[in-house]
């Protein structure tokens, strides 16, 4: 009887082991690929715990190697293979290249339908969009930028006391220059109103009309030379801290009371500001002094999407494409995630309903903001966005901004000699643009 029993415990043990073996054998394997480590985090912490049925590989680089040399080294090369990405991370300068390009699946070839992406920002959804309006690309977050302003600064050198004064003293471009005219001669010059070039050329960017190219040609839209206009009006005249963005003095405006303002977008505030201020309550460096405004025009920073590789979806079988979705589905449109991480990171996430329910339950009251509501502020930002980018952004930014702005602020060409120039680098960078 004994051996009965050990023999069917035996038996019992096997096939439980069977089973688990079976059961690994059987998780849906996908491969993401990715520049940032924030969607790792998401993964680990909310998507795989789940769905224990897949198995995710991660494969993070540098943002530059990523859409320099590995991604389209590649999808040009094997995006069918193993390796390669069923599912990839795309940032906002290099994004439009790829959800215009073929290597892109459209959302509808795994199964997204138009009433499932209504549930996000348009400008969201619509950035994700091939020049046809085809859908390739999700986000689990909307990136509307704002003005973060120093109160105390603000009532000493301008005499305002609440945000709806400072709106009014920076609510388009002429009056913003204007009231940075005012604090310098104010403060005697001890407190400029932002900090770098860098600071403003975002929002410039987003007021836009047309991007970079349209119709196979190269358009310089006429708020690119006003960025030019007011930047050297800003330089000349003194009304900015000659710093340079993501650098020492830039960081220092944070802390110390040289800087007024700074153009940030949502993470900005959690990333950037928040833990260059010099402390971590209220009273400590300049924590719980900061306040936050529209400022002059709605802008947008940054952003992830989320696209699938279209080879892979091609010669994927109706489960492994089921899979590609629900990755996407969850972690860009799911209610009951975004929620949980909105409430978690302090992140504002692209699902307007939830964005809706947090401001509706409570909000989000700030005390490095003095109390504001930074989750109502930027869902009301997020419906100013419009969107004039294209596949060229993060080339074109970067020739515009090296052979045209900077060589005209520092005075070694005039405006038309860096245009021109600019439009040289442009036909070298580009054959097939036609450039007049």
């Amino acid at each position: 009887m004994k051996k009965l029993i050990s023999l069917l415990l035996v038996m019992v043990m096997m096939l439980s082991i069977a089973s688990i073996v079976t059961a690994e054998s059987e998780k849906i394997k996908l491969v993401v690929w990715s520049f940032t480590d924030e969607l790792q985090g998401i993964l680990d912490n909310y998507y795989i715990p789940a769905h224990p049925d897949v198995e995710i590989t991660y494969v993070l680089y540098s943002t530059e190697e990523f859409f320099q040399t590995a991604f389209p080294t590649m999808m040009a090369a094997t995006p069918g293979s193993a390796e390669a990405p069923d599912v990839f991370a795309l940032e906002a300068d290099y994004a439009k290249e790829w959800i215009n390009s073929d290597h892109t699946a459209p959302l509808t070839d795994i199964g997204f339908t138009e009433e499932e992406l209504a549930v996000s920002v348009p400008s969201v959804v619509d950035f994700g969009r091939d020049p046809n309006g085809v859908a390739k690309a999700l986000s689990w977050q909307s990136t509307p930028g704002a003005l973060f302003y120093r109160a105390s600064l603000a009532e000493e050198y301008l005499d305002v006391e609440d945000p709806e004064e400072f709106q009014e003293l920076v609510k388009d471009w002429e009056t913003f220059f204007e009231t940075a005219e005012e604090l310098n001669q104010n403060s005697e010059g001890s407190v400029k109103m932002f900090n770098s070039i860098g600071d403003i050329y975002k929002p410039f960017f987003y007021q836009r009309q047309t991007g970079w190219v349209k119709d196979g040609k190269l358009v310089i839209d006429p708020a690119m030379i006003e960025l030019m206009e007011y930047a050297k009006k800003a330089k000349d005249e003194g009304l900015y801290n000659m710093g340079e963005q993501w650098q020492e003095t830039w960081f220092a405006g944070m802390k110390t009371d040289t800087t007024m303002a700074y153009f940030l977008p949502t993470w900005g505030l959690h990333y950037t500001l928040k833990p260059n201020s010099g402390g971590e309550a209220v009273g400590e460096g300049t924590y719980g002094d900061w306040r936050m405004v529209t400022g002059p025009v709605g802008y947008s920073w940054g952003g992830t999407w989320l696209g699938a590789n279209a080879t892979k979806v091609k010669e994927a079988d109706d489960a492994k494409k089921a899979a590609i979705k629900e990755l996407i589905r969850y972690i860009t449109l799911d209610y009951d995630f975004l929620k949980q991480y909105a409430k978690d990171s302090g992140d504002f996430v692209s699902n307007i309903k939830v964005a809706q329910d947090i401001v509706a339950e409570g909000g989000t009251p700030n005390d490095f903001l003095g109390g504001q509501d930074h989750y109502q502020m930027f869902s009301e930002s997020s419906l100013l966005i419009s969107d004039s980018t294209t596949g060229y952004d993060g080339v074109m930014n970067d020739l515009f901004t090296r052979f045209a702005l900077t060589p005209y602020l520092n005075g070694e060409v005039e405006m038309d000699e860096g245009i021109a120039n600019f439009k040289t680098e442009v036909k070298t960078a580009y054959s097939d643009i036609e450039v007049d």
